[in-house]
C-alpha cells in the first residue's frame, strides 16, 4: 500500500436521504484526508443488518 494511503483519514458524516443522489460521496481534501458523506438510510440498515449478525452469533 502507498504511504500516501496509509495516512489519509477517513471522516464519516451522515447526510438526510433525497431521492437521486448516490449513498456514498466523497470529498477528498488536500492532504490525504477523505471526508464520505453516507445516506442516512443506508447508515440505519447497515446497523441493523450488523445487530442482527452480532446477535446471531451470540446466540450459538
Amino acid at each position: 500500500m502507498p504511504a500516501s494511503r496509509k495516512s489519509a483519514k477517513v471522516f464519516y458524516t451522515l447526510r438526510p436521504s433525497r431521492e437521486g443522489l448516490p449513498p456514498f460521496s466523497d470529498i477528498k481534501l488536500p492532504g490525504g484526508t477523505i471526508i464520505r458523506r453516507v445516506d442516512e438510510a443506508i447508515h440505519r440498515k447497515a446497523l441493523s443488518n450488523a445487530a442482527k449478525a452480532l446477535k446471531e452469533r451470540l446466540d450459538r
